[in-house]
């Protein structure tokens, strides 16, 4: 086993059944305050941002305002905090660790004796023999993470964000959601005062996340949601502002001039940085950090924009992360699968999915792009999945039946256009790519650099009045049919509160770029080589993976590699499984073999 070491990481740990609450304590990181009465303890880590709504004096910390929240209702009290945060308390009837709305402060991991670390390698050194979870491994292959709620250890499991975890007197140790249900909304009808509601709350976020900065940083991507940030943050704020920006060498649709166009315009010292290829020789790094698996398409953009900011720190980072999500995404898709539905088509659309991703047609053009759409339309609930389909994922593992678990999809509200177009946003966008991808991998890399990154758009006030607002002023379309044709405007809300204040070049572009290059990484034959001789020399093929089929995998990807003939979402996706692979592997290594690993 990889030999663990307290300054490996940053960490808080403990245990919420302490032999006695009244001296219970947490090690390791220092709390940023602790308030001690004799009917609580309780621990705040982290950064609150909605004081001024909460009506406690300016002197009160924040524990003690998170204690009083907790005292007044203990079940839903701690939904009235918005910040990036990690609250542990004890009581006489009850102990619990909190994480914020989003997860952006800590990862927390549990195990069933109560026991609790921002590092699940340290709880499954300490209990004992590691056995790893081959099932969340194989979830990881597919989807690019760990299944839900759990780590790559068995009995090591994941507090999800927005969450407690507890356990009361003589009970078990348990979680839940700490959220209560939404308020009534607003009483707005026209557009008009939805706008100037929106415009509002957007900026009391950037208000409350900035403070009294004298020097603000912001992402830049040269799109609609760190455009509007830098907007909103100027209409407030006149003092030094860095903006960052990542690119891609040789990429046609750069969003790198846009992004300049926007500095420019709203004064700002910029300073961007264009991703090459090399840069996935930090992955071994990223992963001894996160220690878990972990790939999206923007975790090296996330990593390298972290490692641009250097030592000249803003006070404070924004990021535009989150808004697509916050208004719904995959319009299209969420409007096929409604109509497709009622038209019973989903069996037969099955069945042609089961048959288009066998050999020989997954490698027809035409084949595969509607097997790729299909796929996309079918899986809805499930986030989209960039890693191995289903046939392949099988086939990559030594005992498919036993390490392969399909997943429970709930049963999807189709009773209308609407219904479905929410449900998917709440347990695609927020549960899923917020919280468990676009934050996680946002928040760790800034965490990783000791970077203050925040993000606006994701305000506990904005989210309760998006989940409030019109579908019709998330996704404009006429109606559903013309929705599935692509007839409808996403974001709607938001582009008609700021187009008007956008120069024109970025508010009339149809946006193009925002993708990561995935294979960029992978074009480069001798590093390839490389890749090719560290996976197959791994151990992981003892007991779990296939390697007949992962030879296989790495033949066949070099066949294509660097073929610009080929479709873009046919080399993306098999970049993306390659980086899953490699991910994999590394970790594998890292945390199983204890070998420390460099490409």
């Amino acid at each position: 086993m990889r030999e663990w070491h307290a300054s490996d990481i940053e960490m808080i740990y403990g245990s919420i059944i302490p032999a006695d609450w009244r001296t219970a304590t947490v090690r390791g990181e220092a709390a940023e305050s602790v308030f001690d009465s004799p009917a609580i303890r309780l621990f705040f880590y982290g950064v609150l941002y909605n004081r001024d709504v909460l009506l406690y004096g300016a002197a009160m910390s924040n524990a003690e305002l998170a204690t009083r929240l907790y005292l007044v209702d203990s079940e839903h009290g701690f939904s009235r905090l918005d910040g990036s945060f990690t609250i542990v308390y004890f009581t006489d009837r009850e102990c619990g660790v909190v994480r914020d709305h989003h997860g952006t402060h800590c990862s927390i991991y549990y195990d069933e004796d109560g026991s609790f670390s921002t590092s699940c390698f340290r709880l499954a050194v300490e209990d004992g023999e590691v056995t790893c979870d081959r099932r969340s491994l194989s979830h990881f292959l597919q989807h690019g993470l760990l299944t839900v709620g759990r780590t790559p250890f068995i009995g090591i499991c994941a507090l999800e964000a927005g969450q407690v975890l507890y356990a009361r007197t003589g009970g078990e140790v348990k979680c839940r959601s700490y959220f209560a249900p939404l308020s009534s909304p607003l009483p707005l009808t026209t557009l008009s005062e939805y706008a100037t509601h929106y415009m509002h709350l957007h900026e009391q976020a950037i208000r409350r996340r900035i403070g009294n900065s004298s020097h603000v940083g912001i992402l830049l991507s040269g799109g609609y949601d760190s455009g509007s940030n830098l907007v909103a943050l100027r209409s407030i704020y006149d003092g030094k502002v860095s903006s960052y920006s990542i690119g891609f060498r040789g990429d046609a649709w750069s969003e790198l001039p846009r992004a300049r166009l926007m500095s420019k315009t709203f004064g700002t010292s910029h300073h961007e940085y264009e991703i090459d290829g090399t840069e996935i020789a930090y992955l071994p790094e990223i992963i001894r950090y996160l220690e878990v698996p972990f790939v999206e398409g923007g975790l090296m953009v996330n990593y390298c924009a972290m490692r641009l900011v250097g030592a000249n720190k803003p006070d404070v980072i924004l990021g535009g992360d989150g808004s697509d999500q916050y208004f719904g995404t995959s319009g299209r898709e969420v409007a096929l699968y409604y109509l497709t539905s009622h038209a019973g088509l989903h069996p037969l659309m099955r069945l042609a999915i089961n048959l288009l991703q066998r050999r020989p047609f997954e490698r027809i053009a035409v084949c595969y792009r509607v097997s790729y759409h299909l796929d996309r339309i079918i899986h809805l609930l499930e986030g989209e999945r960039f890693g191995f389909s289903d046939t392949a994922l099988r086939s990559f593992l030594r005992h498919p039946y036993h390490d392969y678990c399909v997943p429970l999809i709930p049963q999807a509200d189709i009773s209308s256009f609407t219904n479905l177009y929410n449900q998917h946003a709440q347990l695609s966008d927020l549960e899923t790519i917020i919280n468990r991808i676009i934050l996680f991998k946002a928040s760790r890399m800034a965490r990783m650099y000791d970077n203050n990154l925040a993000f606006p758009f994701m305000d506990l006030s904005l989210y309760n009045f998006l989940q409030h607002l019109p579908v019709e002023y998330k996704c404009k379309g006429d109606t559903a049919l013309n929705i599935a044709r692509g007839r409808f405007v996403s974001k709607y809300l938001l582009k008609y509160c700021y187009k008007p204040k956008l120069p024109e070049a970025i508010a009339s572009q149809k946006k193009q770029g925002g993708f990561a290059p995935m294979s960029l990484f992978f074009d480069d034959k001798s590093r390839r080589d490389r890749f090719k001789e560290f996976i197959l020399s791994s151990s992981i093929y003892d007991d779990y993976l296939n390697r007949k089929k992962v030879e296989r995998f790495l033949r066949e990807y070099d066949k294509v590699a660097g073929d610009a003939s080929v479709w873009f979402w046919y080399r993306q996706n098999h970049a993306i499984q390659y980086f899953n692979l490699l991910t994999l592997v590394t970790w594998w290594e890292e945390f199983i073999e204890h070998r420390t690993v460099s490409y």
